[in-house]
């Protein structure tokens, strides 16, 4: 899978303490951020799986009517 880039912007303050925090854990910047950003990762995947499987059967269902309409 080809990976994406995610930009967003701190403050010269807020920068200069992520880039402490990651010296502290002896990990480059990006390392720390993408550590720090996985538990929220986690929850976007889970929540996008459980909106496709409830499409799929939303889909199901309505192909299921179709076919009983044109039945009768």
């Amino acid at each position: 899978m080809k990976t994406k880039v995610v930009a967003f912007r701190v403050t010269e303050e807020q920068y200069v303490a992520l880039q402490f925090a990651a010296q502290q854990r002896l990990m480059k910047l990006a390392e720390f951020v993408d550590d720090a950003l996985y538990p929220v990762k986690l929850q976007a995947f889970e929540a996008m799986k459980k909106e496709q499987k409830r499409l799929e059967a939303k889909a199901k269902r309505d192909a299921k009517k179709a076919a009983g309409n044109g039945v009768q």
